[in-house]
């Protein structure tokens, strides 16, 4: 099943802000089990939840070389679903539990599988990470989702093994400026089939206020950002006459404007800094056109 066609699946879209506040609070938990055994806090944050086949998650790249997979079953249903971490964070994790705080590792080509250490690092954290996402599961009963061992290679992922598709869960951890690497907890769609009736009064409107506020998928959008000395008019005859040397005056220097997508969203004062010019800004003029 293609992401078009899962995309289409208006029950599992609507799933989806419901899964991303269970997951919040999940990776809060996660991070509290994970200074507990390392010693040392690792932030994790959710990245972005989407709907895709386990096909098309394993051909990205991240997951090519170096990654673990644990698999996992759910109670009931017999569904299946995984998770997969990627190379650099097992590394990273595993040197910070054997005392290298900054968790950097040694090795960062990843052109080699997953060391015994490595997927036993993975397979606890992805019990843990079970653990949390049926404690804040939005609908009762949880699922209950039981563990394999992890593994090295790609579990052989295929579409007909995961009947229905899934819904990819990509979780980051390390700070937001250096990350370590992600894991993505794939979880099977027949898993989020009725969940969206079997919610709580309380997780339905957590959802609906998310769905209203969540901007984050649009962060990474680029804009067209256009900082303005001025404006003026000037007619056509006055701007053919120009010389070299000639001076358009361009009024104060007090304030200029920033332009974004059209609209004039910032003001503000130019300058330099570090050699570079800059644009310093002093107030907002009005919401940025493309999260308007």
């Amino acid at each position: 099943m293609s992401t078009g066609v899962l995309g289409q699946d208006r029950e599992l879209q609507a799933t989806v802000p419901l899964l991303e506040e269970c997951l919040r609070h999940a990776v809060r938990r996660l991070r509290t089990r994970m200074l507990t055994r390392s010693g040392t806090d690792t932030p994790v944050r959710l990245v972005h939840v989407r709907l895709m086949s386990p096909s098309e998650l394993g051909e990205e790249p991240e997951v090519q070389q170096g990654a673990a997979w644990s698999p996992f079953q759910v109670e009931r249903g017999q569904a299946t679903g995984f998770i997969v971490f990627e190379g650099p964070l097992l590394e990273r994790l595993t040197a910070r539990l054997f005392g290298d705080k900054e968790g950097l590792g040694i090795g960062l080509t990843y052109e080699r599988a997953a060391t015994d250490v490595e997927l036993r690092v993975a397979s606890r954290m992805a019990d843990e990470l079970y653990g949390a996402i049926e404690a804040f599961w939005p609908g009762k009963p949880a699922p209950h989702l039981i563990g394999r061992p992890a593994a090295g290679n790609r579990l052989g992922v295929s579409d007909a093994g995961f009947g229905g598709g899934v819904v990819a869960c990509v979780l980051e951890c390390g700070p937001e400026d250096e990350p370590m690497g992600r894991l993505t907890a794939a979880l099977p769609a027949a898993m989020l089939r009725g969940l969206v009736s079997a919610a709580d009064t309380s997780a339905l409107t957590q959802a609906a206020t998310l769905r209203r506020s969540n901007y984050e998928r649009l962060l990474e959008c680029e804009v067209e950002v256009v900082v303005e000395l001025t404006r003026l008019n000037s007619s056509l005859g006055a701007l053919r006459s120009l010389r070299v040397g000639d001076e358009l005056a361009l009024g104060s220097m007090n304030e200029v404007q920033a332009v974004v997508n059209g609209r004039p969203s910032f003001a503000g004062e130019p300058g330099s800094c570090n050699g570079v010019r800059c644009f310093r800004v002093q107030r907002r003029m009005g919401t940025i056109p493309v999260i308007a």
